[in-house]
């Protein structure tokens, strides 16, 4: 099914799938020992380099870090600058749209590159 897939068709839907997954796994190295061993295969086949599925996986998990409701760091740093989570999904929510489209422009670079 991958076979003539763009890559930057792949290297957008990996960070989607990371945007996902880091919802059910918010360790980000336990999320990058789940989901390496099946994607990095998957981007052999796409002829993606190492360092652009590493960036797409960076970008997926770091973004949804911002929004994550298990996030143990950024649920710390909202209480210590006493700000509610609902107040920063309203601020975030608006930047979060833009930082995808470059993060998912960036990641297809990188496997252009």
């Amino acid at each position: 099914m991958l076979d003539g897939l763009p890559q930057y068709a792949f290297t957008t839907l990996m960070l989607l799938s990371h945007n996902i997954i880091t919802f059910c796994v918010p360790s980000s190295s336990g999320e990058a020992a789940l989901t390496m061993p099946v994607l990095a295969p998957l981007g052999d086949l796409v002829n993606i380099n190492k360092e652009a599925m590493v960036m797409a996986y960076q970008f997926g998990n770091g973004l949804t870090n911002l929004i994550s409701p298990t996030g143990g760091v950024l649920l710390a740093g909202l209480s210590i600058a006493r700000v509610g989570f609902g107040q920063w999904l309203r601020v975030i929510m608006r930047l979060f749209p833009l930082l995808w489209i470059t993060s998912a422009i960036f990641a297809a670079i990188s496997a252009w590159v």
